[in-house]
């Protein structure tokens, strides 16, 4: 029987990805804590609701720099529907 395995050798490290790159800044955290990081938004129409990001940070300083990074992306834009944030309002909870 013949199973698939890798051929013999050093292994790769981890790639960067563009997700990586964008998100991270290029450097991959795998050891870092999980953080869920809710940031308040508010609509155009007086309309309140929440944002909510998942990010590995050291600290809930770095949590929330890194949930604010994601928050500019394309995709969390359009999430929002055009929303506002407010991120001194947001609140950082490590996850267990």
């Amino acid at each position: 029987m013949t199973i698939g395995l890798p051929p013999a050798g050093a292994r790769p490290g981890p790639a960067a990805t563009a997700h990586t790159a964008a998100y991270g800044g290029g450097r991959v955290a795998y050891h870092h804590p999980l953080w869920l990081v809710t940031v308040p938004t508010t609509h155009h129409d007086g309309r309140a609701g929440t944002q909510s990001f998942a990010v590995r940070a050291l600290t809930a300083q770095d949590a929330l720099a890194a949930a604010g990074r994601r928050a500019h992306a394309d995709s969390a834009r359009t999430r929002r529907r055009g929303a506002r944030l407010d991120f001194p309002n947001a609140s950082a909870v490590l996850h267990r």
